[in-house]
């Protein structure tokens, strides 16, 4: 087998604005062809100019100074290491954000349906091989943004040290800290609409901050949002949510029986009705929930690999691909072990990648930050 292509990887140590310049400076090549490669898309998809595309990013400015500071401290710091101008490191932290308004703001612009992204799972005590908390989620995106991947582990000086992936010029989008918390993020519309605060991308990383899933889910519920966002986080001692975040209300969803599945369709009992589900995301929570409510237990990460390259129901499939009408694959999937604190990713979709190990607890001990362990042998392209 020739040597797999996997996710880079940048660890990274010191103060906020310290450690974003050195991954600014690392993945310098790759933030500006992301930059470039979004804002061709949204150009794509709405006719908005680049000038125009930067321009609606700056308002976004305002909230992170205010509700995450560090962030903005990061952000500064990734601008001068990359040499990339600040303001447009802005569109990559609210991209969709920026997307939907200047879809909004063209003229005549047809009703569009937003695709569904990814599909998420934690689970536990008798499901997991020595009653680990395991969790994860299957990224379908763009297929363009596959290439732009990274994994980065990060030790500031003041909070849990964290091992996340996010797309290359992002400050956030899953993973997992040292205190064994946990966070996916993945897409729920808001019937009533965007507006303004904190973009979503961003609450990954306050709930990252914290040392428990209440604690997270806190703290990512504190500032105003931009955006509506699902957030299914776990920890190592077995509580796991999923709440569901609109822009003003909250749904909140408890894992039954030590396991929680979400796709891109509301459930919580407060939000019945708001929406009807496609049937992309009902086809995909319900594969995903079979397969693991009715696997024999306990339940590897070597298991979920498997069921997260499946391709039954398709197009629905877990393992997305684009056909008409949907043009989303899985760029990346990700599971994370909140015992051994390893995040487990395949680049690109799952069923023509392996599956690379990272782990956070190296930081401390300093011996190999990333393995490949995964003996799956991915068919030719």
């Amino acid at each position: 087998m020739t040597p797999p292509d996997i996710l880079p990887f940048a660890s990274v140590r010191g103060t906020w604005g310290a450690m974003g310049a050195e991954v600014g400076q690392i993945f310098s090549p790759l933030i500006g062809r992301h930059l470039d490669a979004w804002i061709a898309h949204v150009t794509r998809e709405t006719g908005a100019p680049r000038a125009a595309v930067v321009a609606a990013a700056q308002p976004y400015a305002a909230a992170i100074q205010t509700h995450a500071p560090f962030l903005w401290e990061e952000l500064e710091g990734m601008a001068r290491g990359s040499g990339i101008p600040l303001e447009e490191l802005l569109v990559l932290q609210a991209r969709a954000e920026v997307l939907r308004a200047k879809r909004l703001a063209r003229p005549a612009a047809p009703a569009t349906e937003p695709p569904g992204e990814c599909t998420t799972f934690a689970l536990g005590g008798r499901r997991a091989e020595s009653g680990r908390t395991l969790f994860g989620q299957n990224v379908d995106l763009a297929p363009f943004l596959a290439e732009f991947g990274v994994i980065v582990r990060q030790q500031p000086r003041e909070a849990p040290a964290t091992l996340m992936y996010m797309t290359a010029g992002l400050l956030g989008h899953n993973g997992l800290n040292e205190a064994g918390v946990g966070v996916c993020a993945n897409f729920v519309d808001d019937p009533g609409g965007w507006g303004d605060g904190l973009p979503r991308y961003l609450l990954s990383r306050l709930a990252l901050r914290e040392e428990t899933a209440a604690g997270a889910l806190d703290a990512a519920m504190r500032p105003p949002r931009a955006a509506s966002r699902n957030l299914l986080i776990a920890d190592a001692g077995g509580d796991f949510v999923d709440a569901e975040l609109l822009c003003r209300e909250a749904g909140l969803i408890r894992g039954q029986d030590g396991l929680l599945v979400h796709a891109n369709h509301l459930e919580a009992a407060c939000f019945q009705g708001y929406e009807k589900p496609t049937e992309n995301s009902l086809r995909r929570r319900e594969r995903l929930e079979a397969l693991l409510a009715g696997a024999p237990e306990p339940l590897t990460v070597a298991d979920i690999q498997r069921y997260y390259r499946d391709h039954a129901d398709a197009p629905h499939s877990l393992c997305a691909h684009p056909f008409p009408g949907r043009d989303v694959q899985t760029v990346v999937s990700v599971i994370g072990d909140l015992e051994r604190l390893e995040l487990h990713a395949a680049k690109g979709s799952p069923c023509r990648a392996v599956y690379a190990t990272y782990t956070i607890a190296t930081c401390r001990d300093g011996s190999l930050s990333v393995m490949v362990r995964d003996a799956y042998q991915p068919a030719p392209a």
